[in-house]
């Protein structure tokens, strides 16, 4: 007898994970910025990011490009860009990385663990790495 595995789903609550702060949909971020609390992600981001003290929530309208940097978990549904024709984006993230079925990525990914959902797509490097506490 064949069983047949339950969904998971991956919910996202703003509130309940404490995440401060906000790109909101429309808003274009360029340049370097670190955030303190967490990064709701619903527009687009391109520089040098660095976020500590939460989670990066990447959503479906979302884009973010360049060298991202996080002690927390990132969740990513949207686009991770291309830093430029011939340069990948880079993200290094602490804890857990969750690549949603939504996820175009064209990245090199380092995390402590990867959780995937049937299709997410990345276009290049996925790495663990020991982290230390």
């Amino acid at each position: 007898m064949t069983e047949i595995a339950e969904s998971q789903s991956i919910d996202i609550d703003p509130v309940a994970m404490n995440i401060v702060n906000r790109v909101a949909a429309g808003t274009v971020q360029k340049g370097s910025c670190r955030w303190a609390g967490g990064l709701l992600i619903q527009g687009r981001i391109e520089g040098d990011l660095e976020v500590v003290g939460g989670p990066i929530v990447l959503m479906p309208g979302g884009e973010i490009a360049g060298n991202i940097r996080g002690d927390g978990e990132a969740y990513l549904f949207g686009k991770v860009l291309a830093q430029s024709d011939d340069e990948l984006s880079e993200l290094d993230i602490g804890g857990t990385v969750y690549l949603a079925e939504t996820l175009h990525a064209k990245a090199n990914i380092t995390a402590g663990a990867f959780k995937s959902w049937e299709g997410a797509q990345v276009e290049g490097r996925i790495k663990t790495m020991k982290r230390t506490t």
